[in-house]
């Protein structure tokens, strides 16, 4: 089913378009070639076509051809509010206008007259309070239907507001807000917390009030403080809808930070509201009757974008919830009926990665387009969005805060090309560049748009001679917009994004903005320059990794003292995601010519590709050192040499999971950028190496070397097996079987968010014999069984275990049931079916998955084409064996050689998203074996291994996963 009218707005504008013309503009490309050529004419076109309400005069429609300076309309006047609220033809007052998703209460609805209601009561309110046109508004809140109403009444005023979302710090916040100089601060604090609030308030000296959206006792923050609800409740709406000037402020917001501090880009309300309006009826040919939702905070565009939707009579939904799986937000999207849903790559990679099929899940039956943002869309997701959601065009859309909006898009005349974005925007004349600024088709380029367009920014704040407003975009390409990302044109006018041209990290997902690592460095007196680039990790397929280069001031060296220095500050001063894997000492770093740096010529050395733009380098010979260099510190060993004693194998270990030169005993983990992930692995390496079972919590206590020491030394292997209480209760126990490495550490989460008052036990069993050679899951089994029954005599028995766990449990369980024991309830956390247990249809199903995934993910040809590609290095030698790997690959040999019996009795089987589409394949082993096998979703992923993967016992999904245990721990 499609709610698109059979003739798309396009065809109603191309008409009017004809006429003013005087001319056909039905030719491929005819139109954005009119819209680009004759931008008076195609701009007071569209603004009389939208119907949007304005007054004064449009006349002159641009006062220059410069894209730096020229301005639109200046003598027109709107409101940006009152366009967004008015009655519309199909979409009066009783249309719906906007729907409030939440996590935690029930969905808030308001139709178009009552926003306008609402949004008429604030701005009542907010005049009391005194807020008048021209102050600006910060706001701190999720995106819910409140925050929606605020920012409308804000501009409604004709004040500016800039947004961001809850979770971000005092630092961060205070770091874009401080530019902005605000009057009033709205916040909604159930997810912001006092000490943030606190810190923000102190910091920003401008302010006259404070106002609440949550209901919480009123705090002293030392400037008057309300509830908006309390402000609005007796306002009555005001009938006052004053117009502004064209460029007027409306929103100001935040670039990533690439090269200095996050720029505050200050965005008019006619650009906004005219370039939003052109995007939603011309490209996505959104109106009344459709109901768009696009996965967005309040810290991105993206939120600016949908909330303008209202001004086509569209239905907006908005979410503040977590997206706890892959199917989340399309079950949100058939339950609310959304024709547009707005989504990014990297969820619809999820989606693949777990083996959804949406269109199986939920009913899609109203969805007619899916747009997709925020990096680079790949052929593969086209595919997979055709096969399992449906005939739908999936457009791939790209543009930016800097435009608060889009240079590439959708087009409902033109069908989708895979990898590709269909069009150029209407009115921006784009193009791709080489160095020299000359156009360049079919090949990659630098992107830019060549003439003025409206929705570029008014300026910068704190930018008084737009000094910065001209280097950040105009310098590179004199007379041209430079915006930042590569970009390939087709001669169609398709086009295929490659990423940003500038130093912006993408380390597994996370952009990082480089300037900040800057920013900090420069208080080490031992560093004169460093350049963070992203590295490709080969040990993980798809992974990254962040180096940092550093040039050392004369007399300076980078010693294992000055490597946990900078790792210390940056985790201080910025945050963990910001501490480099590598730090690496250079002679220099890459320049142009003209003085400029080059992270992208210094990305492909750490790299070893071939370097794009060598010829434009001032010192290209440096690309060697450096490229030496980085694989030098890659191979080099670390940590001490010399064994002296527990803290020094304790440190040794250490330094090899965290990449350091050396340790000192009171190191703290967090202050070296630790991660929970990487504290499993420290464990597990403890463990093996040094027979010493430390759990996570006695680590936490003292996350240092020496306090690793002394735990390793309490906790030797020479203590007794048995059962050990990870969680008191009343009761019959809970028993847990260890992991592949014979450890409980990986249940921590799990073990405190259990809901049950039982208790809860670990057993400790040893996994290789006394010759380390790993013992099969049925020795293992036997002890587990003896350690249960000595701590539990009589039934029914509750075991549960994760993986290789699942298969020792399982294996107690048949024991116990043999012996004539009732087992009440038995959980396998993803335990995968043995090898031995396969039928020969199922392993050859497995056996073709694994080629099929191999040849689709094109692995191993990229391998090949690169090692062609690379300059020709000295083989570096191969690196020994890792220990906690070698470890897991014994367990897994016997793992795969175990036969499980039947199991007369239910099982609960908690099947991993990212492992269903293998589940698909090879659960029917388990079918076979168990009388009732209820399997339970549960988000995440299998495990640690895909670490560029959320697992299942993670911070993130623990809770879920321990709330269904819960559930069947209570089950009869």
């Amino acid at each position: 089913m499609t709610l698109a009218p059979a003739a798309p707005q396009l065809a109603s504008f191309r008409a009017r378009c004809e006429e003013v013309a005087g001319t056909a503009l039905d030719a491929p490309g005819a139109l954005h070639t009119f819209s680009v050529e004759r931008p008076e004419e195609f701009w007071r076109a569209l603004l009389d076509w939208s119907g949007v309400p304005w007054s004064g005069s449009a006349d002159v429609v641009l006062t220059g051809t410069d894209v730096e300076t020229a301005r639109f309309f200046p003598d027109l006047r709107l409101n940006y509010a009152e366009a967004l609220l008015r009655p519309l033809d199909d979409a009066g007052d009783d249309a719906p206008a906007l729907t409030a998703v939440h996590a935690d209460r029930p969905t808030d609805t308001w139709t178009r007259g009552e926003l306008r209601d609402a949004v008429a009561r604030t701005v009542t309110a907010l005049r009391r309070l005194g807020l008048a046109e021209g102050d600006r508004v910060v706001l701190i809140a999720g995106n819910t239907g409140e925050t929606a109403v605020t920012a409308l009444a804000v501009a409604a005023i004709g004040a500016a507001v800039s947004t961001a979302a809850p979770d971000m710090g005092a630092a961060s916040l205070l770091g874009r807000f401080g530019q902005v100089e605000p009057a009033v601060l709205v916040l909604d604090r159930r997810a912001v917390g006092d000490d943030v609030v606190a810190e923000v308030v102190a910091g920003l000296p401008t302010l006259r009030r404070v106002l609440l959206l949550d209901d919480g006792p009123l705090p002293d923050l030392g400037v008057p403080v309300d509830r908006l609800a309390d402000a609005t409740a007796d306002a009555e709406p005001t009938a006052d809808w004053p117009r502004h000037a064209f460029d007027t402020p409306l929103f100001v917001m935040f670039s990533s930070g690439t090269t200095g501090p996050p720029k505050a880009m200050v965005h008019g309300a006619g650009g906004t509201l005219l370039e939003h309006v052109k995007e939603h009826r011309l490209h996505v040919d959104l109106g009344p009757g459709d109901t768009l939702y696009f996965h967005t905070t309040t810290a991105w565009m993206m939120w600016n974008w949908q909330l303008s939707a209202l001004a086509v009579g569209a239905h907006v939904v908005v979410h503040d919830g977590p997206v706890a799986g892959p199917e989340t937000l399309w079950r949100l999207a058939a339950d609310h009926g959304v024709t547009v849903f707005g989504t990014s790559p990297a969820y619809l990679q999820l989606g693949q990665d777990a083996g959804l099929r949406p269109a199986e899940a939920v009913d899609l039956s109203r969805l007619r387009a899916v747009l997709s943002t925020g990096a680079v869309l790949h052929d593969w997701q086209f595919d997979w969005v055709a096969e399992t959601v449906g005939p739908v065009p999936l457009q791939s859309i790209s543009g930016g805060t800097d435009i608060i909006g889009c240079f590439v898009l959708g087009t409902p005349d033109l069908p989708v090309r895979r990898g590709r974005s269909q069009t150029r925007s209407l009115g921006l004349d784009v193009a791709a560049v080489d160095e020299d600024g000359h156009e360049v088709v079919g090949r990659v380029g630098e992107l830019v748009c060549r003439r003025p367009f409206p929705s570029r920014p008014v300026g910068f704040l704190r930018d008084p001679d737009g000094r910065r407003f001209h280097d950040a975009y105009f310098a590179d390409h004199p007379g041209m917009w430079t915006h930042g990302d590569l970009v390939e044109f087709d001669a169609d006018g398709s086009s295929r994004l490659h990423g940003r041209s500038d130093g912006v990290l993408n380390i597994d997902g996370l952009r990082i903005g480089p300037s900040e690592i800057y920013t900090v460095l420069r208080q080490l007196p031992e560093i004169a320059d460093a350049m963070a680039v992203e590295q490709r990790d080969d040990s993980r397929p798809g992974g990254s990794r962040m180096v940092l280069l550093v040039v050392l001031r004369e007399g300076a060296r980078l010693d294992g003292d000055l490597d946990r220095t900078i790792r210390r500050t940056l985790r201080r001063e910025a945050s963990a995601a910001h501490v480099p894997s590598l730090v690496v000492a250079v002679g220099d770093l890459p320049l142009t010519h003209n003085g400029k740096r080059s992270e992208r010529a210094a990305r492909d050395a750490v790299n070893g590709d071939p370097i794009a733009n060598a010829v434009a380098l001032r010192n290209p010979g440096c690309l060697e050192e450096i490229g030496r260099a980085v694989a030098a510190a890659s191979a080099a060993p670390a940590g001490p040499e010399e064994d002296d004693g527990l803290l020094g194998r304790v440190s040794r270990i250490w330094c090899e999971v965290l990449g350091l030169r050396s340790a000192d005993p009171d190191d703290d983990w967090s202050d070296l950028g630790g991660t929970s992930r990487q504290v499993l692995s420290l464990l597990r390496r403890v463990r093996l190496e040094l027979d010493a079972d430390v759990p996570v919590q006695r680590f936490a206590e003292d996350p240092t070397p020496a306090g690793l020491a002394r735990a390793a030394e309490a906790a030797t292997t020479a203590a007794p097996a048995g059962a050990t209480v990870l969680r008191a209760g009343e009761g019959r126990p809970v028993f847990l079987v260890p992991d592949a490495w014979g450890q409980l550490n990986l249940y921590a989460g799990l073990v405190e968010r259990l809901a049950t008052p039982r208790p809860v036990l670990g057993l400790r069993l040893p996994l290789v014999d006394a010759g380390g050679r790993h013992r099969t899951v049925e020795d293992v089994a036997a002890d587990a069984l003896a350690q249960v029954r000595e701590t539990q005599p009589q039934g029914p028995y509750t075991l549960s275990g994760y993986s290789f766990g699942g298969l020792v449990a399982y294996e107690v369980a048949t024991r116990l049931r043999a012996a004539g024991a009732e087992v009440g309830c038995l959980g396998l956390l993803d335990a995968r079916p043995p090898q031995a247990a396969l039928s020969r249809w199922e392993t050859e199903r497995v056996r073709w998955a694994g080629r099929w995934a191999t040849l689709r993910s094109g692995a191993a040809l990229r391998r090949v084409l690169r090692s062609r590609e690379r300059p020709s290095a000295p083989a570096a030698a191969p690196a020994a064996p890792d220990p906690e790997l070698r470890f897991f690959l014994g367990t897994q040999e016997v793992s795969e050689a175990y036969r499980p019996g039947r199991f007369d009795g239910p099982v609960d089987y908690f099947l991993a998203e990212g492992s269903r589409a293998a589940a698909s394949r090879t659960l029917g082993a388990w079918r076979r074996r168990v009388r009732e096998l209820r399997v339970v979703d549960v988000p995440g992923w299998h495990g640690d291994l895909d670490d560029e993967r959320i697992g299942m016992l993670s911070d993130r999904h623990v809770g879920t996963l321990a709330a269904r245990v819960s559930a069947a721990l209570d089950r009869p």
